[in-house]
């Protein structure tokens, strides 16, 4: 089956296989997430544009296996605006999340259309949210162990990360971006920069000896991510307490991380974190 806009990466074992399945830029490059078991589907996050989550939606059902759950991991519009290519099925995510999301959703979809005003049915019309509580902890995924883990204050206030722990797999969505800009436009709730916590979140990681990481954004990867993703944390929180701001903050990291995919996310940032702020 060929597609016109999502692309499709796969890890494979014995008994588990991860569908990582990519919007195009102008989808942000984000990433759901398909784990496949002998029986089921599992699906994290859902994409952003109605086009690509429409291919993503018909990619899952040419796998021939009931999509069991939807979990959501974070309030980005970017990771939940296709459950709209969903509806009906059990979509879940932390109450903090669906919490977020309700309170956002009208204006989030109201705004994104806005900036597609010659080609507005890109943005899903129907608004699809998860209403499903989700716990942390571990689970049994036909016969995998998957262990759930709520991450707060990091590249939001907080996100899901799915652990494949037997397989040496790590659903990081976007605690890790690949050749991508990350987004860091998100304060802590004491109202400071997200970045220490979120290096320590990735450092963490790294100990764990994992073989595969998938990102929130750009290629699956594995463990030479961490040092890459702490570095480029590092020296953006070094340029922001230095004082740089809007295109002098943007060009410092492009200089500096040139090639990367996914520009809009650095004025995102510089948005979030110095224009919106102080409105």
């Amino acid at each position: 089956m060929s597609f016109n806009f999502i692309n499709i990466k796969k890890i494979e074992n014995e008994a588990v296989t991860i569908h990582c399945v990519q919007a195009p830029e102008d989808g942000e490059m984000v990433n759901a997430q398909i784990i496949e078991t002998p029986n089921k589907l599992l699906l994290i996050d859902t994409l952003q544009l109605k086009p690509h989550a429409d291919e993503l939606k018909l990619y899952i059902d040419s796998l021939n296996k009931p999509l069991d759950k939807i979990l959501i991991s974070h309030h980005h519009p970017d990771h939940w605006f296709g459950a709209a290519s969903f509806e009906g099925y059990p979509i879940s995510a932390f109450p903090e999340v669906i919490g977020i999301i309700n309170a956002l959703a009208d204006y989030l979809l109201g705004y994104h259309r806005s900036l597609h005003p010659d080609t507005p049915d890109v943005i899903p019309s129907n608004k699809v949210l998860p209403t499903i509580p989700l716990e942390e902890g571990s689970i049994d995924f036909d016969g995998i162990t998957i262990n759930l883990q709520k991450v707060y204050e990091t590249e939001c206030p907080v996100n899901l990360v799915v652990e494949i722990p037997d397989h040496k797999i790590l659903l990081a969505q976007d605690l890790v971006y690949n050749k991508a800009y990350p987004y860091f436009g998100e304060r802590t709730q004491a109202g400071e920069y997200g970045f220490d916590n979120w290096i320590a979140v990735l450092e963490s990681f790294a100990a764990k000896g994992y073989e595969h990481i998938l990102p929130g954004h750009g290629d699956p990867t594995d463990l030479s991510i961490i040092p890459t993703m702490v570095g480029y944390l590092n020296f953006a929180k070094a340029k922001v307490n230095e004082g740089l701001r809007g295109e002098d903050l943007i060009n410092s990291i492009k200089a500096e991380y040139p090639g990367y995919g996914l520009e809009l996310t650095l004025h995102m940032s510089n948005y979030m974190l110095f224009v919106f702020q102080n409105q």
